[in-house]
């Protein structure tokens, strides 16, 4: 169920939202081969009226499944947004969505947690890749054949 906040409450008040978001309504359209959402985004969030618009803030946490981008390793990463803050706005172009008496947040949060995705995942910063052990079987591909002769023997005899 997306994040809904009642437009006539927080007219009145500063109005406290408190859960869990799952996956379905947050990362499931998000497509990647290394990242993966597979944990509820939680939500700490505080929403104000203002002139133009709602302020929003509070706290969003996540982690996500990845694999190494270097040594295809899978590993948690943590996603910790404690000084969330938006303005949803009400009118024009990037309004939020308004069904009835209610303002959907979930566009918002969605954002920021696709920003603190990291650009290329590492289990750790110092890692090294793939291990040896591959380097050494990428080594036994380049060797010639046991009859001695090349790959490319029947390429070097073509009459182009």
């Amino acid at each position: 169920m997306p994040v809904y906040v009642n437009l006539r409450l927080v007219a009145e008040e500063t109005v406290h939202l408190e859960g869990e978001l799952p996956v379905a309504e947050f990362g499931a359209d998000y497509q990647d081969e290394i990242i993966h959402f597979d944990q509820p985004l939680k939500y700490s969030l505080d929403v104000d009226r203002q002139p133009d618009g709602l302020l929003v803030a509070g706290s969003l946490s996540t982690s996500v499944g990845c694999e190494c981008a270097r040594c295809l390793q899978p590993f948690r990463f943590p996603i910790e947004l404690e000084h969330f803050a938006a303005l949803a706005e009400l009118k024009g172009e990037e309004a939020i969505t308004i069904e009835g008496e209610f303002g959907d947040l979930t566009p918002l949060l969605r954002e920021d947690i696709y920003l603190g995705l990291p650009a290329n995942p590492l289990c750790r910063p110092d890692c090294r890749g793939l291990p040896e052990k591959a380097s050494a079987r990428d080594l036994r591909l380049e060797e010639s054949p046991p009859d001695g002769s090349s790959p490319w023997t029947a390429l070097d005899q073509l009459k182009l």
